[in-house]
């Protein structure tokens, strides 16, 4: 494990718009414009401005801790890195290291590596709890609470208790979240729900998530759809085909307005952020693995093999 990491990166002073790829330039990195893809959305995102970034190699990111830290994995390695200012504060690097899943209202996430996954403190990446298995797995959004299929259960654990089980649903499930509201919710086949949810006919759900601040999920299914879920109701309130398939990638904005996808592992990188509503692209970068939606409105990060950046509105526009 390292304290502190590697200097930050140069960055051109453009604005990054809505539409663009990941280059290097004379200037340093920097964001070039390319043509809006035909199911781009008639309100696409605002230009914003690279603020910081830091170079380290990422598939994934999750921003937590309200804002203030970024939890990355990339090949091998897990990193704790500051926003806005994107300096590598630790890594950690456990065999087989290959997904990081952030709490975003705590400094707190889980890592997945050769032994399963474990429950680990930001920003040291120290374990709270360890040997939970192969998942799958959630986080609650103040990092108090994990959920852990286990032996064709779900079990939810209490991490400020040593007391064990705090909950154990006699049910499993293809893949677990925590609502905005602190509520477990699971996907069953293609249904979500509560635990105990009858599995749905369709494709199956592969990858679930819920918005920080709303009462929303999104799921990505196995044949590439998205759908949109409202906590309580029973049917998807929006069905599209996502734009960008690579499951690993998927989050939601804290309001639960817009849907970002992104390609962990794909040899040809992209990152997307979708209207939730219909699915039509409001923000693609070429050449990036994974965009994550930061509290603040219209903050992102955006992360790649080239590092891992923060963007925000320029000052002018705040």
């Amino acid at each position: 494990m390292r304290r502190g990491g590697p200097p930050m990166m140069a960055l051109d002073p453009a604005t990054v718009p809505a539409f663009c790829r990941v280059e290097r330039g004379a200037r340093g990195l920097r964001f070039a414009p390319t043509v809006a893809p035909a199911d781009a959305s008639a309100s696409p995102g605002e230009p914003l401005r690279a603020m910081a970034a830091a170079p380290a190699g990422v598939r994934r990111a999750s921003i937590v801790a309200e804002g203030k830290l970024v939890l990355a994995a990339g090949t091998g390695v897990a990193f704790s890195i500051s926003a806005p200012r994107m300096q590598v504060i630790h890594d950690r690097r456990p065999p087989g290291l290959d997904i990081a899943i952030g709490a975003p209202g705590a400094n707190a996430g889980l890592l997945r590596s050769d032994g399963g996954w474990r429950a680990v403190v930001l920003p040291s990446l120290g374990d709270v709890a360890a040997d939970l298995g192969p998942g799958p797995v959630a986080i609650r959004g103040d990092g108090r609470r994990i959920a852990v299929v286990a032996d064709g259960a779900i079990e939810e654990h209490d991490l400020r208790s040593d007391d064990g089980i705090a909950a154990r649903h006699e049910t499993s499930a293809d893949a677990l979240a925590y609502t905005a509201g602190g509520t477990l919710v699971v996907a069953v086949g293609s249904r979500v729900g509560p635990p105990g949810v009858s599995a749905g006919p369709g494709s199956p759900v592969v990858e679930l998530v819920a918005a920080a601040a709303a009462s929303r999920l999104a799921a990505l299914h196995a044949d590439g759809t998205v759908t949109v879920w409202d906590v309580g109701v029973d049917e998807p309130v929006a069905s599209w085909a996502a734009p960008v398939v690579t499951p690993g990638g998927l989050s939601l904005s804290p309001d639960g307005t817009l849907v970002a996808l992104g390609t962990p592992d794909d040899p040809e990188p992209v990152a997307v952020l979708a209207d939730a509503a219909d699915g039509a692209q409001v923000r693609r970068i070429d050449g990036a693995r994974v965009i994550a939606c930061a509290p603040e409105a219209g903050t992102i990060a955006v992360a790649g093999d080239w590092g891992c950046a923060w963007l925000s509105p320029p000052e002018e526009d705040r």
